[in-house]
C-alpha cells in the first residue's frame, strides 16, 4: 500500500491528490476498508507482481473518469509525471501496467484495443468508456467483432470493456 499511495520526498503532488492518497492509507490501516480505486490498484499490482501485463486505455484513464484513479499524477513544481505503478516490484521484465489516454473516437480506439488483445493474449486489455453512453459510438465494433469474434473467427480475446456509468 505504501508504494501505491505515497510520494517520493522530492515530489509535490496537488493537495487534493495528496489528501486522497492519505485518506486511502488511513482507511486501509485504521478502518480496514478500501474503495473501488484502491481495489482496482491492488488488483493491477497483484497481476504485475505475478508477471502479467495490463493495458488500460480510454479518454482519461490516467486520472480516472471521476478523478478517482490518480494512477499518474504531476509534480506541482516541475510538472514531472509520476506513475505510481512503476514503483511496484515485479519478477518479470514483461510485467507492467500501460495507461493510455486516448482520443474521443470510441469506434477506432476500441477496434485498436480489440486487435491488441488478439495479438497479445497474455495481456489483460481494458478499454474504459469514460461515460457508459460513449460505448454507443463503438457499438458496431462490439456487435460485429468482440461479441461474435469467437464464433466467427475462432479467436479468443482478453478484452474487458469498462463502463463506469453502466
Amino acid at each position: 500500500m505504501e508504494k501505491l499511495y505515497s510520494f517520493p520526498e522530492d515530489f509535490t503532488p496537488h493537495k487534493i491528490v495528496a489528501a486522497t492518497y492519505k485518506n486511502r492509507l488511513n482507511n486501509w490501516y485504521e478502518k480496514e476498508t478500501f474503495d473501488w480505486p484502491t481495489a482496482e490498484a491492488l488488483a493491477f499490482s497483484t497481476l504485475m507482481t505475478e508477471g502479467h501485463r495490463v493495458r488500460l486505455s480510454g479518454q482519461d484513464v490516467k486520472r480516472g473518469t471521476f478523478s478517482q484513479r490518480h494512477a499518474v499524477t504531476w509534480d506541482q513544481n516541475t510538472n514531472d509525471q509520476l506513475n505510481l505503478f512503476q514503483r511496484i516490484n515485479t519478477t518479470s521484465s514483461v510485467a507492467q501496467l500501460t495507461l493510455v489516454n486516448t482520443l474521443l473516437s470510441e469506434y477506432a480506439v476500441l477496434g485498436f484495443e480489440y486487435g491488441y488483445s488478439l495479438h497479445n493474449p497474455q495481456c489483460l486489455v481494458i478499454w474504459e468508456a469514460q461515460f457508459g453512453d460513449f460505448a454507443n459510438g463503438a457499438q458496431i465494433m462490439i456487435d460485429n467483432c468482440i461479441v461474435s469474434g469467437e464464433a466467427k473467427w475462432n479467436t479468443l480475446s482478453s478484452m474487458i470493456i469498462n463502463l463506469p456509468h453502466g
